[in-house]
């Protein structure tokens, strides 16, 4: 699957991909090494990793998450409890296996985007 947002700045590109990417985390818990997200930027790439670290962190210890409603909307069958469990066990993983948690720059052809990988073998 291949997936590319191209917007305008202040279009909410960020917190788009973000919520996109932590589905697939939701989706597998192992998806983080199987999923590259690519950015236009070396500033981007920073700023995303940090911004799913920082939501899978308020996702597991803040009441007033900013993703728990569109995660609640995209798993219907889970309650915010759940969410939260998941996304504690997501944060500690990633944060063990941090190597493989991949938000990489374009070649400047493409704007952000998340692209997922079969497998992290054939990345280039």
């Amino acid at each position: 699957m291949l997936n590319i947002y191209k917007a305008s700045a202040g279009a909410g590109k960020t917190y788009t991909l973000t919520l996109e990417y932590l589905k697939l985390l939701f989706q597998d818990s192992k998806n983080y090494k199987k999923t590259l997200a690519v950015t236009f930027t070396n500033n981007a790439c920073g700023e995303m990793k940090d911004r799913i670290l920082k939501a899978l962190y308020e996702l597991s210890f803040k009441q007033d998450a900013k993703y728990i409603s569109d995660l609640l909307k995209a798993n219907k069958n889970w309650d915010e409890e759940t969410i939260r469990t998941k996304a504690k066990a997501l944060y500690k993983d990633i944060l063990h296996n941090y190597s493989f948690f991949f938000i990489e720059t374009s070649s400047g052809k493409r704007r952000t985007g998340v692209f997922r990988k079969a497998d992290r073998k054939n990345r280039h």
